[in-house]
């Protein structure tokens, strides 16, 4: 039942956020199956990943209104805009947003905007980036406190949504990801790292038990309520 659901790179250039993944991946999921989602933490840069590395689909981490072209967007533009027209892909993805969300994307939304044709010529096979808001401008998130979860959830419904949807060519198999609004947004690496898996264990079963999902009474909310909300104080 979790074929829709995509493979996940996390892309990390400090080694301490693996390790705050692999033990909250330890700790939160620890019956955790790489046959339902596989998640492969890569330490490495955008601009120094190997060679054969390929992925569908780059997440945009930052703010409510598509402008890649700070820190890890910054990064983003640099590999898949023209040299000659560095807005290119923040340009595609705002035409989105102000079809969508009139141009304020909230921060724990997820959109999808596919690349123009002549962007998806790169050797990452790469053909959408998945506007992921934390923040609605840079600055520290702190006090947004399930703002990783949200995004996380978000980006995983559009994209297994999309690959409901979609047979053959086009479906999104391999998202690549950096922690999320661990830089300006200020929130602890501890925190990235639970919500996020907690993320993933709950869409997994959201997938897989749509008796319980489908028909959520209070007991089951405040459940799955409780295990976000004791990772505030990350």
């Amino acid at each position: 039942m979790t074929t829709n659901i995509p493979e996940i790179l996390l892309l990390c250039m400090d080694n301490d956020f693996i390790t705050a993944f692999n033990d909250a991946l330890n700790t939160t999921w620890p019956d955790h199956n790489p046959e339902k989602l596989k998640i492969t933490p890569i330490h490495e840069r955008l601009n120094t990943l190997p060679e054969e590395t390929t992925f569908d689909l780059i997440v945009s981490p930052a703010n409510s209104y598509a402008r890649l072209d700070g820190a890890f967007d910054h990064a983003v533009s640099m590999t898949f805009s023209p040299r000659q027209d560095y807005d290119a892909l923040t340009r595609a993805a705002q035409t989105v947003l102000y079809e969508k969300w009139r141009g304020f994307a909230p921060p724990g939304s997820c959109t999808l905007v596919e690349f123009p044709d002549d962007l998806k010529q790169n050797k990452y096979g790469c053909g959408w980036v998945a506007i992921c808001p934390t923040m609605r401008e840079p600055g520290n998130v702190r006090w947004d406190r399930e703002v990783v979860y949200e995004c996380v959830w978000s980006l995983l419904c559009q994209v297994e949504g999309h690959n409901r949807a979609t047979a053959g060519e086009g479906r999104i198999g391999r998202v690549l990801m950096t922690p999320l609004a661990t830089g300006t947004g200020n929130v602890s690496k501890e925190r990235w790292a639970v919500q996020t898996v907690l993320a993933l264990r709950q869409f997994v079963d959201a997938v897989e038990r749509p008796e319980r999902w489908g028909n959520l009474g209070w007991k089951e909310i405040k459940k799955d309520s409780l295990e976000v909300v004791r990772t505030w104080t990350l």
